[in-house]
């Protein structure tokens, strides 16, 4: 999976990650029309999920959250049918979330000193 590149869904459909958990579905090659664009979330809880479709609820969109079949990396999935503009939103945020828990990750576990490869320090004196 890479973020950002095409790739054929099959059935005349054309698929994009905007992360690595929003995944949206487009028959390209019809007149647009706004329910032919699918987009997809994962989640890891049932928990997540359902936060996320109650959010979804009060702004009256159509959705169904279901068992990981499209996202099968996830085991819980939203399909949203119609509206892409809240997937680029919610994958802008997932990109980011996953630059900041990288960084946090290289600060907690720094490169250990191996005091035999590495070179001395060397200390000057004023």
């Amino acid at each position: 999976m890479q973020i950002g590149r095409l790739f054929s869904a099959g059935k005349g459909q054309v698929g994009q990650y905007l992360s690595p958990r929003v995944l949206v579905v487009r028959t390209p090659f019809q007149k647009p029309v706004r329910h032919k664009e699918t987009c997809y979330f994962g989640f890891e809880k049932l928990s997540q999920a359902q936060k996320f479709a109650q959010t979804l609820a009060r702004s009256n969109h159509s959705f169904q959250v279901r068992s990981g079949q499209v996202l099968p990396q996830f085991p819980y999935e939203i399909k949203l049918s119609g509206d892409s503009g809240t997937a680029r939103v919610l994958a802008y945020w997932d990109r980011l979330d996953q630059k900041q828990f990288s960084a946090i990750d290289k600060i907690r576990s720094p490169r250990k000193r191996n005091v035999q490869n590495d070179p001395p320090i060397a200390f000057i004196a004023a």
